[in-house]
C-alpha cells in the first residue's frame, strides 16, 4: 500500500477531519495523523492545552489562546512512541505554521499532505491570515521544499490542488 495513493491519501485526510472535532478550540479545529508510507498508522494528535494545563474558556480563546494551544502536528509527534520519522506522512487538516515546520523538518518526515480547505490553496485561507501569518505559513513552505519534504494539498475527493 502506498499512503500517498489517491484513495490511502483521502482515507487519512477524513481521518484526521474527525480527530479535529475532539479539540476543544472553538474556531479552528485541527486535526492530524502521521503514518509510514506504507500505511501504517503511527500517531494522531489535535490542537489544545498541554496535558495536566487547564482548558478554561478564557484559554480557549483569542488573544489567549495563542500562549497555551499546541498544535495538532506538534501533539501528534509528540505523543508518538517513536522519535525517528524517517519514510512518514503527515496529513493534516490545516498547513503548518512555521515553528511546527522546523519540527517536522527536524524529524524527517517524508511528505506532508493537508486538505485543501485548510491549505494555501483555498482563498478562505489566504483571507483569514495576516500578512505576519500569511509569511510564517510561506516559511514552512520553504523550509519544506530545501529540506527535501514533498508537500500536497488535496480535496475530498483525493485530487491534488497543489504540490511542491
Amino acid at each position: 500500500m502506498d499512503v500517498l495513493d489517491r484513495k490511502w491519501r483521502s482515507r487519512y485526510i477524513t481521518i484526521t477531519k474527525e480527530i479535529s472535532t475532539w479539540s476543544k478550540d472553538p474556531d479552528t479545529q485541527v486535526g492530524a495523523v502521521i503514518a509510514t508510507t506504507d500505511g501504517k498508522p503511527v500517531s494522531w494528535g489535535f490542537n489544545g492545552v498541554p496535558m495536566g494545563v487547564e482548558d478554561t474558556e478564557e484559554r480557549l480563546n483569542r488573544p489567549t489562546k495563542y500562549h497555551y494551544m499546541a498544535h495538532a502536528e506538534r501533539n501528534a509527534m509528540d505523543f508518538s512512541n517513536i522519535n525517528n520519522f524517517d519514510d512518514c506522512v503527515l496529513f493534516i487538516t490545516h498547513a503548518p505554521c512555521s515553528s511546527c515546520a522546523t519540527s517536522i523538518v527536524n524529524r524527517k518526515i517524508k511528505h506532508v499532505v493537508v486538505h485543501s480547505l485548510g491549505g494555501f490553496t483555498n482563498d478562505s485561507f489566504i483571507n483569514r491570515h495576516s500578512s505576519d501569518s500569511m509569511e510564517c505559513h510561506r516559511a514552512s513552505l520553504k523550509m519544506f521544499g530545501e529540506a527535501g519534504i514533498g508537500y500536497w494539498e488535496c480535496c475530498d475527493e483525493g485530487i491534488i490542488t497543489f504540490k511542491i
